[in-house]
C-alpha cells in the first residue's frame, strides 16, 4: 500500500491558506495549483511499502511520539524550491515551535532505517505547505517579501500538534484519497497522568 506520515493542518488555517492561494491567484499563474482540502503536513512519504511492515512502522511512531511533546505551529513566509530566481514550487513555510517538529522527522527517519525494504526521502526537511507547481515568474523571480507583506496576516492561525498520523493514499481517477490508518499520541504517558490528575 501507498503510505506517508503526516500532521494534520486544522480547518482554520486550512482556510486561512485557501485564501492566500486565491489572491495569489491574482497576481501569478502556474502549471498547477495545489488543491488545498484534505490538508495535512508531511513528515516522510513512504511510498509503497509491504503490509508485512506496517505494524513496524505503526509501532515506530509510537515509540517517538512518547518522548515527543505536543508543540504550537503557526502559518508562516512565502518560500520556493529551490529559489525564487528559478522556481518549481511554491510554498508557504511555518513558525512556532519547528525544533520539536523536525527532531520528529529526525528521529522518526532512524526507526525507519532500521526496516529493510522501507524507502523515504533523506532530503534536509523543510516543513512547507505546496501553494503551487511551476509558478510562472517574472525576470527577476518570484517577489515573495512583497508578497509576504500584501498576503499574509500579522497574527496568522496558530494551533497545537499533539498527533501524528500514518496515511494511506489511494490514487483513484478523482484524484488521491487519503485515509489514517494509525494514529500516534505526542507524549501520551504526560497525557494519561494529567487525565487523573484532572
Amino acid at each position: 500500500m501507498r503510505l506517508f506520515v503526516a500532521l494534520d493542518i486544522p480547518q482554520n488555517a486550512a482556510t486561512y491558506m485557501a485564501d492566500v492561494q486565491q489572491r495569489l491567484k491574482q497576481d501569478v499563474s502556474a502549471d498547477r495549483w495545489q488543491p488545498l482540502h484534505n490538508l495535512h503536513l508531511t513528515l516522510h512519504f513512504l511510498g509503497e511499502v509491504q503490509d508485512s511492515l506496517v505494524p513496524a512502522i505503526c509501532e515506530d511512531m509510537d515509540i517517538v511520539s512518547a518522548i515527543i511533546k505536543p508543540f504550537s505551529l503557526r502559518v508562516g513566509s512565502f518560500g520556493a524550491f529551490p529559489h525564487a530566481q528559478r522556481p518549481r514550487v511554491l510554498w508557504l513555510g511555518l513558525r512556532g515551535q519547528v525544533n520539536p517538529l523536525k527532531q520528529l522527522h529526525l528521529l522518526l527517519g532512524k526507526r525507519f532505517d532500521l526496516h529493510d525494504g522501507l524507502a523515504y526521502d533523506r532530503k534536509q526537511y523543510r516543513p512547507h505547505i505546496t501553494l503551487a507547481r511551476g509558478p510562472h515568474s517574472q525576470a527577476g523571480g518570484l517577489p515573495l517579501l512583497d508578497w509576504n507583506e500584501r498576503y499574509l496576516a500579522i497574527e496568522p492561525p496558530q494551533w497545537q500538534a499533539k498527533h501524528v498520523h500514518l496515511y494511506r493514499s489511494e490514487l483513484k481517477p478523482e484524484g488521491a484519497v487519503h485515509s489514517i490508518i494509525h494514529t500516534s499520541t505526542f507524549d501520551k504517558e504526560h497525557s494519561k497522568k494529567q487525565a487523573v490528575l484532572e
